[in-house]
């Protein structure tokens, strides 16, 4: 994505923001302006130098109301960071471990209201603020309008101070009550509960507000003394505060008792007066929150799993199966064109032959599909009552579909997949394409269609051919004009100047996401240093495990690969790392091992700065280890690096030493 791409995607988004935040008009659903925002995040990510002072992904969203005095938040309101699948609850799971190293940590989980969140400020029991969240550093006062809530006490149980926070919220019965009221008087109904309840508090005529049945639950108080967020409901209730039933807040340890939560609170929604769209996921001891920190826009200790979107039910027309460039066969359903979550949907991925199988997919089932996690939406149910009694089931071909050649089942794996790794027209295809991608090399006017036309034409067979198209190959190509041409061949030259990361990216590495390649081009410094790093050295590289560091020396010692690539460095390809470097530094060879919170900069930041002067950093201690950087509360890699004789530096000597 280029520069100009990206900032017309800042303003859709801010569009967005606008419509949900001051119009309380959405016009796409949470999950489609969440994809937005994710785009924007990995733009941002490779182009840091792009990113302007107001950017989304780094404010909660909402701006200041006009007639509302603004106030400042003594604590930050930040917004969740959200996940829509068990791996990525999984994965942020796995984050607090890492982060926390190794301490036993349990998790409170309780519903996501899907309202609007406030905070409200009690000096010796008596309620003298109500704060909307804002932009996170300072919101609307809303005093007057809070008082109004019939739920909320003006005076506490006890003399205590402190600040809580809930969620305020339009029960069902009423929203549906108040649409009716609003069509029949020729006003637009409300998208929403939620965009009504929203609405409703930024009225500058309490009078109007106190018709609005706005009701409201908290969860959190700041100032309360307590240990463990699961101790709060029980203390917030005693004051006398509207919390929600016992039965909504759950202790657990592990993902499955979470899901295990999350899956009885899903079949109970529509049975609940109030709106809620997932389950929030908190780490329960609270003096962790402190120590594992927060993003300018959301806390590490805390995460929202989102319940799965809408669903649709179409008709299955074909299976067919396509070849990617790892040689995997992938069964893909082509559907009756059917909308859901703000597009048209005609196809959907049958993931493998297992799955199909497993659910008994065949051509012609009428199915259920569902837009989750994944861009391409899968089938989740197979109507078999409404299935034709000459139904087939489906099986894997045994022959590639692309080059014929016999497929081969690896024991242990469920792939299916194709072995004619040189010469397979799909694989090609596919390889190529993938190098040429928005998120690899991000060659413009460069599409799947396009690349394919390219390799019938016997012009491409490699990523490096593609540098050496002319003018006179492009005029060849059917429906190709002189701007098309042009338009092709500026962007290849334009991709030539890229960042190292996208570079390894774009190689196909096999297990080499985005991250794991930024993670390389930072460690690394160039291709050729990293062509020369053995297993070992590439599994000292933080987040780099042996799987992957296996993976990637087979790889880069291939002969086939390394042409491939020296190839691409002739024609002018110019991967360049954009973390600066400072040469000559003491740091410079040297393995760190970091451990502990730090006071002065995130060990995310520490990192990079010992990466800037030539060091390296390892997730592990071993005899390798030149220093270990200790923070409060350090872990067990600080007793490992004491019994090893390794030197130990506190955060004073690395700032002196920087």
């Amino acid at each position: 994505m280029d520069k100009k791409k990206y900032l017309a995607l800042l303003e859709e988004i801010n569009r967005h923001n606008a419509l949900y935040f001051q119009q309380a008009q959405p016009e796409i659903s949470d999950y489609e302006y969440d994809l937005l925002v994710k785009k924007v995040e990995k733009v941002e990510k490779e182009h840091p130098e792009w990113i302007p002072k107001d950017t989304p992904t780094r404010r909660v969203g909402e701006m200041p109301t006009k007639g509302f005095a603004e106030v400042k938040h003594k604590y930050p309101m930040l917004s969740l960071s959200n996940t829509y699948s068990r791996e990525e609850v999984a994965d942020f799971i796995k984050r607090v471990d890492k982060n926390l190293e190794g301490k036993e940590v349990a998790y409170c989980v309780e519903l996501k209201m899907d309202g609007v969140a406030i905070s409200l400020c009690y000096e010796e029991g008596k309620l003298v603020r109500g704060v909307t969240r804002g932009d996170g550093k300072k919101g609307d006062d809303i005093t007057a309008n809070i008082k109004t809530i019939q739920r909320i006490p003006h005076t506490l149980n006890e003399k205590v101070s402190l600040e809580v926070r809930g969620e305020v919220f339009i029960p069902k019965d009423d929203f549906i009550k108040m649409n009716q009221e609003r069509e029949e008087s020729g006003d637009p109904p409300w998208a929403n509960p939620r965009n009504a309840a929203a609405g409703s508090l930024k009225l500058l005529d309490s009078n109007e507000v106190s018709k609005r049945k706005l009701d409201i639950v908290v969860y959190h108080a700041i100032g309360s003394h307590h240990a463990l967020q699961s101790e709060i409901h029980s203390y917030l209730k005693r004051l006398g505060l509207p919390v929600g039933k016992d039965r909504h807040f759950q202790v657990c340890k592990t993902v499955d008792e979470i899901f295990s939560f999350a899956d009885r609170v899903e079949k109970e929604r529509g049975e609940l007066p109030f709106e809620i769209d997932g389950i929030v996921i908190k780490v329960d001891e609270l003096r962790y929150h402190d120590l594992l920190g927060a993003t300018a826009k959301s806390p590490r200790w805390a995460a929202a799993y989102k319940f799965a979107p809408e669903q649709a039910e179409t008709i299955i027309e074909a299976i067919h199966v396509q070849v990617g460039r790892t040689g995997v066969l992938t069964p893909v359903a082509d559907l009756k064109p059917v909308p859901l979550a703000g597009s048209t949907i005609s196809r959907a991925t049958l993931h493998n032959e297992e799955e199909v199988a497993r659910k008994d997919i065949r051509e012609g089932d009428t199915v259920i599909i569902e837009k989750g996690g994944d861009v391409i939406p899968k089938v989740v149910q197979v109507l078999t009552s409404k299935r034709a009694p000459t139904s087939k089931g489906w099986t894997m071909p045994d022959v590639c579909p692309v080059c014929g050649s016999k497929v081969i089942r690896k024991e242990g794996e469920v792939a299916v997949r194709c072995p004619n790794k040189e010469s397979c027209g799909g694989q090609n295809l596919r390889r190529i394409s993938f190098f040429a991608s928005k998120n690899a090399m991000d060659i413009d006017h460069l599409g799947p269609e396009i690349v394919k036309k390219l390799v019938e034409y016997g012009f491409v067979s490699a990523p490096s051919d593609l540098y050496r198209l002319t003018e006179e190959d492009l005029m060849q190509l059917e429906g190709f004009k002189e701007k098309s041409i042009q338009n092709l061949l500026q962007s290849i030259e334009a991709s030539k100047k890229t960042t190292l990361a996208r570079f390894i990216f774009a190689l196909g590495i096999p297990y080499v996401g985005e991250g794991t390649a930024q993670l390389l081009a930072d460690s690394a410094g160039s291709i050729e240093t990293l062509s020369q790093m053995s297993e070992e050295e590439l599994c000292l590289i933080d987040g780099v495990g042996e799987k992957v560091a296996a993976s990637i020396a087979s790889f880069l010692g291939n002969e086939v690969h390394q042409k491939e690539i020296e190839t691409l460095l002739e024609l002018g390809v110019k991967p360049t790392a954009q973390m600066k470097k400072i040469e000559g530094h003491p740091f410079a060879g040297k393995s760190f091992v970091l451990t502990g919170s730090l006071e002065g900069f995130s060990r995310s930041e520490a990192g990079t700065l010992i990466k800037e002067r030539g060091g390296k950093v390892s997730g592990s201690v071993s005899k390798k280890t030149d220093y270990v950087l200790v923070g409060a509360d350090p872990g067990s890699k600080y007793d490992k690096a004491k019994d090893l004789g390794i030197s130990i530096l506190d955060e004073a000597s690395f700032q002196k030493m920087l």
